[in-house]
């Protein structure tokens, strides 16, 4: 079995709620960290749903949350048949 680490969108919601940021909150917050601009609400809705974030996007969350991009991973354990 090997490990490997699978981006989680429920991660950002989980920060999100722990520090009591709405979802304009957040987005206004990204669109501040200079790497997007007019970063909407709509958006973190459908980032709170996704599979993957690109890697500029996660850049920017790990700037509003103060936390290193493993935070967005989840590790998960992978079955290799021979």
């Amino acid at each position: 079995m090997v490990r490997a680490m699978r981006f989680s969108s429920q991660k950002i919601k989980q920060l999100r709620d722990k520090r009591g940021w709405t979802q304009r909150e957040l987005a206004e917050r990204i669109a501040g960290t200079g790497h997007f601009s007019g970063f909407t609400h709509q958006r973190v809705e459908k980032l709170e749903k996704a599979d993957n974030a690109s890697h500029r996007l996660l850049c920017a969350l790990c700037e509003v949350f103060r936390v290193k991009v493993g935070a967005f991973f989840e590790k998960e354990l992978e079955r290799h048949n021979s």
